[in-house]
């Protein structure tokens, strides 16, 4: 009887919660980086900072297109585990290379998961931008990438 009222009562509730939250975080795209960040002078990539010495995860950006125009664009990014060692969602770092750079984990933290970062919405000033993506496996090896993003000014 208990359950019963816990499932009639409160399950809805906290399913609409859930729907409400989600649709709102789609609504709004997340300003991933702003122009004064954009505005700092750029470190370009560096061959060192992406090589994987371990046998960590790889990071596949595929799904983050590398030309985009300007306005809200979907960031896709899929981690694949090395020999089926899971990620640790909370060991993914997010950083914006310039100097100094720029930690961008904590405006994409609730679309990390352990398969990777699915942000439907995310909002960058035109120019070009180098994003490096980390990760840790639960066997504490680490995997890294970068990725270039060229945004285009408007029309």
């Amino acid at each position: 009887m208990i359950k019963t009222g816990f499932a009639r009562q409160i399950l809805p509730v906290l399913l609409l919660s859930a729907c409400i939250v989600s649709s709102a975080m789609a609504a709004e795209p997340v300003q991933l980086i702003t122009r004064e960040e954009a505005g700092l002078p750029s470190t370009g990539t560096v061959a060192g900072s992406v090589r994987n010495l371990t046998r960590g995860p790889a990071i596949d950006t595929l799904g983050t297109p590398a030309k985009v125009g300007n306005g809200p664009f979907r960031l896709a990014v899929r981690f694949v585990p090395s020999n089926g060692v899971p990620i640790e969602p909370d060991s993914v770092r997010v950083t914006y290379r310039r100097n100094p750079a720029i930690d961008l984990t904590a405006r994409v933290k609730p679309f990390i998961t352990a398969g990777g970062i699915e942000a439907p919405a995310v909002v960058v000033p035109p120019g070009q931008h180098v994003v490096e993506i980390e990760a840790t496996d639960k066997e504490g090896r680490t995997g890294r990438s970068q990725f270039t993003l060229t945004v285009e000014p408007p029309k």
